[in-house]
């Protein structure tokens, strides 16, 4: 699993000028990597990779976003979408996979 570093002076200056995004994570699913209540900061630019933090568009809650990691991508492209706390979430093995326009953006740092 890829570390998520703590933002510094440069990660803060980019959300002042947009180019990071502050989230806040709701729910226990991707614990231990993040709890309930804790800021992330959000890259929309960024290309995720299996592996990434990310944030996306629930598939079937269409105005709610959820925080995961990307377990894999297949042949066709679509993003298999799982929390680090497996027992409680609610992610593509409920769902199934997702297509990049989901994918609002790659969760870069922590605050």
């Amino acid at each position: 699993m890829k570390e998520l570093p703590k933002a510094g002076f440069y990660e803060m200056a980019l959300v002042l000028t947009g180019t990071r995004h502050k989230y806040v994570c709701e729910g226990t699913s991707m614990n231990p990597t993040l709890y309930d209540g804790e800021v992330v900061l959000v890259d929309r630019r960024a290309e995720p990779e299996v592996g990434d933090i990310v944030v996306a568009k629930h598939p079937v809650e269409q105005n709610s976003e959820i925080v995961k990691r990307i377990a894999h991508i297949n042949e066709h492209g679509h993003y298999v979408l799982i929390g680090d706390n497996a027992e409680d979430s609610n992610d593509s093995r409920e769902f199934g996979a997702v297509t990049r326009e989901y994918i609002k953006g790659k969760v870069v740092a922590r605050l």
